[in-house]
C-alpha cells in the first residue's frame, strides 16, 4: 500500500502535466442532451503547481463527488449536473479567466482549493453573482460588503492555530510557560494565520517565541528557518502550508534532528495526509499532528460519530479512481465535503425557488442561512450565516505514526473569533 500511495504522491505533477494540455476551455464531467435541464456548477482545480500533493486528491474528491451524484442520485431532485472544471496552477491570475468563463457557461456555484483563488475574484463573485466555496481558510481578502460571496470550509486559518493552542494549553503539566513558535510560506494563508495568535499566546499564558516566513515556489531547503525557530526553544511549531513546501519542511527538521530536541510539530488543517506521508517518508513525517476536519475513509465512526456519506465516497473513488479504502488520501475526503457542503446548498435552494428560478444569488442566499444540516462527512452540523462564512465548527487532532495517521484527541469546538481579533481585522 505505501509502495503504491508513495506512487500516487510522486506521480501527481505528472498526471497534472498530461491533464493541463487538455485545458484549453473548460472541460466539462458530463453532458447532457440538447433538451435536457442541467445544474451546472464550476471547480477550478490544481492538479499542477506547487500545492499539487494537497490540492490534486482535493480536486479528485470534489469531482468525483459530483459524478456520484450523477451516477446514484440522478442529479439533485432529477436534475443532473454538469460539472465543468479548469486548471488553475495554484496560481491566482488564472483564477479570473476561469470565473469568466464559467460566469459564460452560466454555473451556479464555483469551488475552489486555494486561499489566494479566492482573494483573487471575490469582487469578480460579487459582481457576478456567483458564490465561491473555497476549500481553504476564510481570509480578510475574500470578504466582500455588505454579504459575502466568498464562503470557506475552514475559519479563519488564525482560529484554527488557536483551537490547537487552547487544547495544547489545557494539555501541558509542566511548571512552565508552553513556547510556541510558527513557521508558514509567504502566501496569505500563511500571514493570515499568525495574525492575533502573538497576542492570544500572551492572554493565555503561552511564551510566542516568533515565526519564520519561506517561500511558496521553490523551497528546496528551509534548513536556515527551522534552525532560527529551534535556537528559541519552542515547545511546538507550527507550520502553515501544503504542497511541496510541506514536505521540503518534514524532511529538513528530521534531518536536523529537531524532534530529537525536543520540539513538537503540527500542520496547518487536513495538511498532514497519505499522500504527504508517502511522499516526505513516514520516518520523516513520524510524530507530526494536524487538526482535522472530515475523518479518514477508513473511519465511518470515530468518537460516537458516523460518518454513512463515506460509503458512497469509498464507492466512488474505487470506481473512478481505482482506490482501496486505505489508500484514499485524507484530502480526496475533504474535496468530497466540500463539494457535498456546496450541493447540498443547490439542493435546498432548488426545493425553495424551483429550478427555473435557480441563480447564483439564490445559491448564496441558501449557503448563508444553512442551519444544523447534516453531511455525513462533516465532523460537525453545519451552520452558515453572513457573519460566519465558514461550515467547520469543529476539528479533530490526528497524529502520524508508523504507515497512517490516526485520531488522537476528540473533537474540539472552534475558539471564538473574537478570541483572535474577530473574522476581520479592524484596520
Amino acid at each position: 500500500m505505501q509502495k503504491r500511495l508513495k506512487k500516487i504522491g510522486l506521480g501527481l505533477v505528472a498526471v497534472g502535466l498530461s491533464l493541463v494540455l487538455l485545458l484549453t476551455v473548460a472541460i466539462p464531467v458530463c453532458e447532457a442532451g440538447p433538451d435536457e435541464k442541467l445544474i451546472n456548477v464550476g471547480h477550478r482545480t490544481s492538479f499542477i503547481g506547487a500545492l499539487a500533493s494537497s490540492t490534486a486528491p482535493f480536486a479528485e474528491g470534489g469531482l468525483d463527488c459530483v459524478r456520484c451524484y450523477n451516477d446514484y442520485r440522478g442529479g439533485i431532485n432529477g436534475i443532473p449536473l454538469k460539472c465543468l472544471w479548469e486548471e488553475n496552477h495554484s496560481e491566482g491570475v488564472k483564477d479570473i479567466t476561469i470565473h469568466k468563463r464559467f460566469v459564460t457557461a452560466g454555473v451556479v456555484l464555483e469551488y475552489c482549493y486555494t486561499t489566494l483563488g479566492g482573494e483573487t475574484t471575490a469582487i469578480m463573485q460579487q459582481r457576478d453573482e456567483v458564490p465561491l466555496l473555497n476549500g481553504a481558510g476564510v481570509t480578510e481578502g475574500q470578504y466582500t460588503d455588505p454579504i459575502p460571496w466568498v464562503f470557506g470550509s475552514l475559519p479563519t486559518w488564525n482560529i484554527a492555530v488557536a483551537t490547537l493552542l487552547k487544547r495544547l494549553k489545557a494539555e501541558w503539566a509542566e511548571p512552565r510557560p508552553m513556547r510556541f513558535g510558527m513557521i508558514f510560506y509567504n502566501h496569505p494563508s500563511g500571514f493570515s494565520s499568525k495574525r492575533g495568535i502573538p497576542e492570544y499566546c500572551a492572554r493565555n499564558g503561552i511564551e510566542w517565541v516568533g515565526h519564520e516566513v519561506v517561500p511558496l515556489l521553490g523551497a528546496i531547503d528551509v534548513s536556515t528557518e527551522l534552525l532560527r525557530l529551534a535556537a528559541k526553544k519552542p515547545d511546538w511549531v507550527y507550520a502553515t502550508m501544503y504542497g511541496a513546501t510541506l514536505v521540503t519542511t518534514i524532511k529538513d527538521a528530521r534531518r536536523l534532528g529537531l524532534r530529537e530536541k525536543g520540539i513538537k510539530f503540527s500542520g496547518s488543517p487536513n495538511s498532514v495526509d497519505l499522500v504527504i506521508l508517502n511522499t516526505a517518508g513516514a520516518r520523516s513525517i513520524e510524530g507530526w499532528y494536524v487538526q482535522r476536519i472530515t475523518p479518514s475513509a477508513w473511519e465511518p465512526e470515530l468518537f460516537g460519530m458516523k460518518f454513512p456519506q463515506l460509503e458512497m465516497l469509498c464507492k466512488g473513488a474505487k470506481r473512478y479512481r481505482g482506490y482501496e479504502v486505505e489508500e484514499i488520501p485524507e484530502f480526496y475526503v475533504g474535496g468530497w465535503a466540500c463539494c457535498l457542503v456546496g450541493l447540498e446548498a443547490i439542493r435546498m435552494a432548488v426545493e425553495k425557488v424551483g429550478i427555473e428560478n435557480l441563480t447564483g444569488r439564490a445559491v448564496r442566499d441558501t449557503l448563508a442561512s444553512m442551519k444544523n444540516v447534516e453531511t455525513g462527512i462533516v465532523m460537525n452540523p453545519i451552520n452558515m450565516s453572513d457573519e460566519k462564512p465558514y461550515f467547520v465548527d469543529r476539528l479533530t487532532l490526528y497524529q502520524a505514526r508508523g504507515s497512517k495517521i490516526v485520531p488522537v484527541g476528540a473533537p474540539l469546538e472552534t475558539v471564538d473569533p473574537a478570541e483572535v481579533g474577530g473574522l476581520r481585522p479592524t484596520s
